[in-house]
């Protein structure tokens, strides 16, 4: 099964120019540690996962040279967007 990661929007609910497509990378170490990702309306384009659990490894994916954020909690900067993991079929160039 592969799997993709979908933006649904900001977890603190604000409006995401990504709501709605696939991550196609992250660099969890930009901007020391803030986060900078590139998306995707092209799910063929986007990052794809082998399984539930490696998405969500990828997901909480904690900052190497921000580890800690000022309010004391991990520095996890994917984890700024509510996601949805989506199926795919390569087969279909689609999510299923």
């Amino acid at each position: 099964m592969t799997l993709l990661i979908k933006a649904l929007g900001f977890a603190n609910g604000r409006s995401c120019p990504h709501e709605g497509q696939y991550l196609k990378a992250f660099d969890f170490e930009y901007e020391n540690g803030i986060g900078y990702g590139d998306f995707t309306d092209d799910p063929s384009e986007a990052m794809k996962f082998d399984s539930f659990r490696d998405a969500m490894e990828f997901w909480k994916t904690q900052s190497k040279v921000r580890p800690i954020r000022p309010d004391g909690e991990p520095n996890r900067p994917l984890t700024a967007l509510s996601i949805s993991l989506e199926r795919y079929a390569e087969s279909l160039n689609e999510p299923i």
